[in-house]
């Protein structure tokens, strides 16, 4: 199967280096640029442990364990400081432009995969992940790979109907077994990755003609990954219905939802509106002129692979609300290659303005990049000021509970390794014998611990938003003077309360 890199033309090979090169440099320079915060220090700690543990621990919340039994491997040679556990993003986002690249010249032509490459490579949505120690890079990955396979299975499959013989560089059987294969860690990297099966399975059955050449191969391959995946079906039925029944995310409002993550694809209000009058446009001229056209299934399927995971998540979102910017990068992947598709095919009559549209999409990305894209948490900063204020009678409190690994990540990196690799030391241990609690609601709180100390710090790290009724600052209102208040980036309040 073409999916190795020598296979390319000079010209191709050329591009994809010097592509590669640009995007490894404007994603890299900053990637130690933000505290390691939000899921990055949950994904690190449990990517310490062994790999059983990972899997066990894991099997308890709705993070699949690929990603962190990959960060494992890595930490192992090169340890948990940021630019180190964040590195792998950065390349899983290489890998995810090689793909884009060569669906565009393979399946399309070589300027729409120009074209996809520079508005991935410029895109501050892709900046942002590959500079996060979290999966969504890794499922981005993956899911160029899995798309690329599907596609070549289909190229494939059109050139024997065209009596074309590619027996001496192609193996239809072996590329679904691929598929199934990369299908498979996608699943295990991330549940939102059925998405991205789904979107093959229902594809399948809108092109009846390929299902019925080929559906003993495809459900050979889906018989294939049922059985890799079979260990791990009632852990996703009970996250399923955990996750119906709670969840920190909300419905979408209708359009303005969807103009919004349209906006964070397209990194400013200005370029989605050129991009949203390109597409209209683009229809348009495709329904008038709809007869006379040459037809492209794969024009169709990469409008449909946007469009399907895109829509149908949203739709969902009314249901069980899923309709998250990092959800949904497997619709993203698909977004650069749709936009160049329908900017090469809006073209002007007269040659040399041919590339006049894609030149201005193109300007718009690269005008609006902000390539020190971070999460905006400066963990480091608040973990150095509380160390500042502390004293050893003084008493914290941190709400949210899940935050003590963004703060102990920083405040005592040694209880971070030590409890992750040895499970005879708990967390919590070393932060009580400390005075540090972590909380979720003012009845967590111990008044009689309180006694004989000088002060309290109430770290409220985004509380209001993940748990609105915590109550634990009025709370402290009632009961105690506050002395001062602090304000981190508008995320982190510190609260001060001195008792003596």
């Amino acid at each position: 199967m073409d999916i190795k890199f020598l296979t390319s033309s000079k010209k191709d090979i050329i591009l994809i280096i010097i592509l590669l090169l640009i995007n490894f440099l404007i994603k890299g320079m900053y990637i130690n640029k933000g505290s390691l915060s939000g899921d990055e220090p949950f994904s690190v700690y449990h990517a310490q442990m062994n790999i059983p543990s990972i899997i066990s621990q894991l099997s308890q919340g709705n993070n699949p364990p690929l990603y962190e039994i990959v960060l494992h491997g890595w930490i192992s040679f090169f340890g948990i400081s940021e630019p180190s556990v964040r590195f792998p993003s950065l390349l899983f986002n290489c890998i995810t432009l090689f793909f884009i690249f060569k669906i565009g010249s393979k399946f399309l032509n070589q300027r729409i995969a120009v074209y996809a490459s520079i508005l991935f490579i410029f895109s501050n949505y892709q900046i942002y992940f590959s500079h996060e120690a979290r999966v969504y890079s890794l499922l981005g990955m993956l899911t160029s790979i899995s798309m690329y396979v599907f596609m070549h299975i289909i190229y494939n499959d059109e050139k024997k109907l065209q009596g074309i013989n590619l027996k001496k560089t192609n193996n239809s059987n072996l590329s679904f077994i691929i598929l199934a294969l990369v299908n498979t860690l996608i699943i295990y990297a991330h549940y939102f990755g059925f998405f991205i099966i789904a979107t093959q399975f229902t594809f399948t059955f809108l092109y009846l003609s390929f299902l019925k050449r080929n559906w003993k191969k495809l459900l050979i391959s889906t018989g294939i990954m049922i059985f890799l995946y079979a260990p791990n079906i009632p852990i996703v039925i009970n996250r399923f219905l955990a996750s119906y029944e709670e969840t920190w995310v909300k419905p979408p409002k209708g359009i303005e939802s969807i103009y919004n993550m349209l906006w964070s694809f397209s990194n400013a209000p200005l370029v989605v509106v050129v991009i949203l009058i390109l597409l209209f446009a683009s229809f348009i001229k495709w329904a008038y002129h709809y007869k006379k056209q040459e037809k492209s299934i794969h024009f169709a399927f990469i409008a449909y692979w946007f469009g399907f995971i895109f829509f149908t998540m949203f739709g969902l979102s009314y249901w069980v609300p899923m309709f998250l910017d990092r959800y949904l990068m497997p619709a993203s992947v698909s977004y650069p290659l749709l936009i160049a598709i329908c900017a090469d095919y809006f073209k002007i009559k007269k040659m040399k303005f041919n590339f006049i549209i894609p030149i201005v999409i193109c300007s718009l990305f690269i005008v609006t990049v902000k390539p020190d894209s971070y999460n905006k948490r400066d963990v480091k900063s608040l973990v150095a000021k509380i160390k500042s204020l502390k004293t050893k009678n003084t008493i914290i409190y941190i709400c949210p509970d899940w935050f003590e690994l963004n703060f102990v990540y920083y405040y005592q990196p040694s209880w971070f390794i030590e409890t992750a690799s040895n499970k005879k030391n708990n967390l919590n241990e070393y932060l009580h014998a400390d005075n540090i609690y972590p909380i979720n609601h003012y009845k967590q709180i111990d008044t009689t611990s309180i006694s004989g100390k000088d002060k309290i710090i109430y770290i409220d790290a985004g509380s209001d938003f993940v748990l609105p009724d915590n109550n634990i600052k009025q709370f402290l209102d009632l009961n105690f003077n506050a002395t001062e208040y602090l304000s981190i980036q508008d995320i982190f309040k510190v609260y001060i309360y001195n008792l003596k």
